[in-house]
């Protein structure tokens, strides 16, 4: 892909100038809001062993920050395992106010709710820091309003961090941004066929499936004669640190603008007034004859208040559960709390409020349903295959050379966001069931994420690490490489309710690859994987009955072989991104005609 913009050089200096004022006012937000729980944050995502080892010895030079030391290290690391042990190991009746708040942050920074709790109980005072980390973990559980009652207990005025959540506060509980055109004053819906798309985050400087599955629809659409364009959401790509952003990227002949505002603004309320803003200016210059968001409810928000503005229909295309994502890394009790429900509410408020929805799948059709979203107004978008899936599989033996891999060894693995729901864990202790009688066996875990040292970790303890290779995040030419290495693809999700309605991307590649899946048992990987036929369904969070399939696969090659060659059929005829185009293409016709 080649990412373009139509500046000449003499553009530059003032844009770095722009991008730096702008990315000093999102690290003076968040140093203003919290600097060590910020610090923690940027530190945690440097993951350097470098620093884990300068904390080490300053616990050394200084004893009495030792805990802070070990812990700050445990986490810069990435042990995130044996920083909650440690920390439960704790006695926090014997730690000061000053050390229980750190400490606090840096559980709440790895999402551990159990230790962070833990070492609250040895707060005693309301000192400002102690009422921070207890906000903060008020915050963190959902418990919205009592967050903002501790901060404002303070006496000390309103600080950045209370104004930050009193924003956000107000958005969960309705309130919507202004535009400069009353309602009243509705624009005749032209002709024509332009779609305006507002993403959260885009290709060349995001390389999620996120922005993958944006770019592969908006290309089909422009194949299919649509004119497209796109905004991002305020700030970004400056808020994930890219310094050189340009005001405009052109990728595949996609135009992605960005929204950077001189006076940017982090607090969710403002932020989302200056993308309304932004996407009415748009739909001044552009004149557009639809407009499409993905979720979360905070994008829809601002293009339901434009697009009603201005008499223009808009589609909200729901990509995942996010209530249900957000709770998936908290205690149970999560889902009874404010920030859950209001979630959930939200969500259910912009999906009945779109002129049309897009899904993923039947599972998040039907919870949509549930919610009271009129069926009849909801299309699926499955996730689909791109070009480069479309050809012929990379023969296995080949990919294995092109990679570097041993092409004698047995492969299983995956291509994945290393998260604590895809159950990881559960593929390694599976593995290490198997190569006592298996040495050929060798596990093939590739991407990035939180759990990616917590997995290396695992691998040791349970004396397979050899076996293990964990190649990080790699080039998406690569990835699919990676897919034809495979034997066979392993998606061991958790049993919880984001995984349950969620269809993921990646085993759609695999079996476009001609590489069998072994799947956990739930709803929305019902729809990818048909037992038997295309791979095997395994009971969840049990790693003995995936080890069982395994290596009833590994023993099976002309099994292995016939799931392969179905799995690549059944994707080739039912999920490819030009059929998603054309339904979607039909879809803008019908509600562009609607309201004419």
């Amino acid at each position: 892909m080649m990412a373009t913009e139509p500046t000449d050089q003499y553009n530059a200096q003032p844009r770095m100038a722009r991008n730096g004022l702008i990315i000093s006012r999102i690290v003076l937000d968040n140093l203003r809001d919290d600097p060590s729980y910020f610090f923690l944050q940027v530190a945690r995502r440097i993951d350097s062993n470098l620093l884990s080892r300068g904390s080490s010895a300053l616990a050394r030079v200084i004893p009495k920050r030792a805990i802070i030391c070990k812990a700050l290290g445990l986490l810069l690391s990435g042990k995130t395992t044996e920083l909650g042990t440690y920390l439960l190991q704790l006695d926090p009746q014997k730690l000061t106010d000053r050390t229980v708040a750190r400490l606090c942050d840096m559980a709440i920074a790895i999402g551990d709710a159990q230790s962070a709790s833990h070492v609250l109980r040895g707060g005693a005072s309301s000192s400002v820091a102690l009422s921070r980390a207890r906000a903060r973990h008020a915050w963190y559980l959902g418990d919205m309003q009592r967050a903002i009652d501790i901060l404002s207990d303070l006496g000390r005025g309103p600080s950045k961090q209370l104004r930050h959540y009193q924003s956000e506060l107000l958005v969960f509980q309705g309130e919507l941004p202004t535009t400069a055109r009353p309602k009243e004053a509705k624009r005749q819906v032209l002709g024509g066929q332009s779609a305006l798309h507002f993403l959260t985050n885009s290709l060349p400087h995001t390389g999620s499936g996120y922005a993958q599955r944006s770019h592969s629809i908006m290309t089909s659409l422009r194949d299919a004669g649509w004119k497209i364009e796109v905004l991002t959401r305020a700030g970004y790509p400056l808020s994930v640190g890219k310094i050189r952003a340009k005001e405009q990227d052109i990728v595949d002949g996609i135009p992605y603008r960005r929204i950077l505002p001189a006076k940017y603004r982090s607090d969710m309320r403002s932020k989302i007034q200056q993308q309304a803003d932004a996407l009415e200016e748009a739909v001044f210059r552009m004149r557009p004859s639809v407009l499409h968001t993905t979720t979360d409810f905070s994008n829809a928000l601002a293009v339901m208040s434009v697009a009603e503005a201005h008499g223009l229909p808009w589609v909200y295309e729901v990509r995942g559960q996010l209530a249900d994502t957000w709770a998936s890394t908290r205690p149970e009790g999560a889902k009874t709390s404010q920030r859950y429900v209001l979630f959930k509410e939200r969500e259910a408020f912009v999906a009945s409020r779109a002129t049309h929805v897009l899904t993923l799948g039947q599972t998040m059709k039907a919870e949509l349903v549930r919610q009271g979203v009129d069926s009849s107004k909801i299309s699926i978008a499955p996730n689909a295959i791109g070009d480069a899936f479309l050809e012929a599989p990379i023969e296995r033996v080949k990919a294995r050379e092109m990679l570097g891999l041993a092409t004698e060894h047995q492969y299983v693995g995956t291509v994945s966001s290393l998260v604590a729901y895809e159950g990881l864990d559960l593929l390694i202790m599976a593995a290490a069931e198997l190569i006592p009688n298996n040495p050929r066996l060798r596990v093939l875990i590739v991407g990035s994420g939180v759990e990616a040292n917590n997995l290396k970790e695992l691998s040791k303890s349970l004396g397979i690490s050899e076996y293990c290779i964990f190649p990080g995040r790699v080039p998406r030419d690569d990835a699919r490489t990676y897919h034809c290495a495979l034997d066979i693809f392993v998606v061991p999700r958790r049993d919880l309710s984001v995984t349950q309605a969620v269809t993921p991307l990646k085993p759609v590649e695999a079996l476009a690859c001609e590489v069998p899946v072994i799947a956990a048992d739930l709803p929305a990987l019902r729809e990818l994987v048909v037992q038997g036929e295309t791979g095997l369904l395994v009971q969840p969070d049990e790693f003995h009955s995936l080890a069982e399939a395994i290596e009833s696969l590994l023993g099976d090659p002309s099994t292995r072989a016939m799931m392969g060659a179905a799995g690549r059929q059944k994707m080739l005829a039912e999920r490819t991104w030009s059929a998603n185009a054309n339904m979607l293409s039909a879809t803008y016709a019908k509600i562009i005609h609607k309201l004419q």
